[in-house]
């Protein structure tokens, strides 16, 4: 034989174990399902006034409607407010809109307890989807502190236009994007 047709031989047949690795590869990823899970936690709108539990002013019901458009073009699979009427009305609109349940989560204290077992059971309920959150001015950031295992920055009393998107990755880690919706929140001076 000559060493030109040894030489094909050799080469097709490492084509041929490169081919079978390369689809056994294939094979395992398809079986894996990676599922991105993503979380969206906002605080709820602006409030009426400071009673106990107060309903949404005019200007927080119209945050509450700019939250349905952020959410139109990867609308949640489960809703979670906690057991205020503030937070239940922050997300009504998205629920409506999208024929959902709202879930009912009640806040307990001590907060990073509450947003220990809160982020565990959400990442096991819904893995693969999408979540809609919304909280408080103090349960917030421990939430997505939970979520994410970073620090986030506390949320100031006047703000209500943050918007925390939270995606696992295929390690499982959740990357954390923080954004603004609707309009601005009222910006206070420093003391």
């Amino acid at each position: 034989m000559s060493r030109g047709f040894e030489r094909l031989q050799w080469d097709l047949a490492r084509m041929l174990v490169l081919a079978m690795l390369l689809s056994i590869a294939v094979s395992a990823l398809a079986e894996l399902d990676v599922q991105t899970t993503t979380v969206v936690v906002v605080r709820h709108a602006e409030k009426a006034d400071d009673s106990d539990d107060p309903p949404l002013s005019e200007v927080g019901e119209a945050r509450a409607e700019a939250l349905v458009e952020v959410l139109a073009h990867s609308p949640p699979d489960a809703i979670y407010a906690s057991q205020y009427r503030r937070t239940q009305d922050t997300v009504a609109p998205a629920a409506a809109r999208f024929g959902l349940e709202l879930r009912i989560d009640p806040v307990e204290r001590p907060i990073e307890d509450w947003a220990r077992r809160f982020a565990d059971q959400l990442i096991a309920a819904h893995p693969g989807g999408t979540v809609l959150i919304a909280g408080h001015s103090n349960t917030v950031p421990a939430l997505v502190a939970k979520l994410c295992a970073c620090e986030v920055a506390p949320l100031p009393d006047h703000v209500y236009d943050r918007v925390y998107i939270l995606r696992s990755s295929p390690t499982g880690a959740m990357r954390l994007i923080t954004a603004r919706y609707g309009e601005a929140s009222l910006q206070l001076p420093d003391p």
